[in-house]
């Protein structure tokens, strides 16, 4: 019995470095970040931009792909946003206003895990503006998102046209640059 317990010993001694060095050949870690060279998607605005101003409650909804680093390729995200203040059509022709809120990453491929955290992004036509946000839980918490994003908004925004009354602006679609989390 006590041979086989020297055995066992010297068995256990043997294999400890082989697994440790299995441990440290792990595929890169989310704690490296990620570059996504894609975004895409849309907004919903609530109750809508016309010439009178009011506080909007937005949802975006886009997607990352062509990511590389931490172990993703892409994902999809949902961000519920408010403005601070009321906004109306002229916001789109200046700097705009920032909407902030949370944000959700659902990343891919599945199994990687959810991404939760903070999100702003101005509601504004001006092309490049920046987008930004902290993640603070799941795969790259504690990290920063940042990149820009295009807006181009459905509609005129508080136009009237002929005898029917001016309809709010809604919807919008956007594209940008590559969003980094680091």
């Amino acid at each position: 019995m006590h041979t086989g317990f020297k055995r066992l010993s010297a068995a256990a001694a043997l294999i400890a470095p082989i697994a440790m060095m299995s441990i440290s050949t792990a595929p890169a870690s989310a704690a490296e970040g990620t570059t996504c060279t894609g975004n895409s998607g849309s907004a919903k605005f609530s109750p809508g931009l016309t010439s009178s101003a009011k506080v909007q409650n937005v949802i975006v909804k886009g997607t990352l792909s062509g990511c590389s680093g931490g172990g993703v390729s892409g994902g999809s995200y949902i961000a519920h946003l408010k403005t601070s203040n009321a906004v109306s059509c002229a916001a789109l022709a200046g700097p705009g206003e920032p909407a902030t809120g949370t944000v959700v990453i659902k990343w891919s491929p599945k199994g990687q895990g959810n991404s939760n955290g903070t999100f702003s992004m101005p509601l504004t036509g001006v092309p490049g503006v920046s987008l930004a946000g902290t993640l603070e839980s799941g795969p790259f918490a504690t990290m920063s998102l940042s990149g820009t994003v295009s807006q181009t908004f459905s509609g005129t925004c508080g136009a009237a046209v002929g005898k029917k009354k001016a309809k709010a602006v809604k919807d919008s679609t956007f594209t940008g640059s590559a969003v980094t989390i680091a």
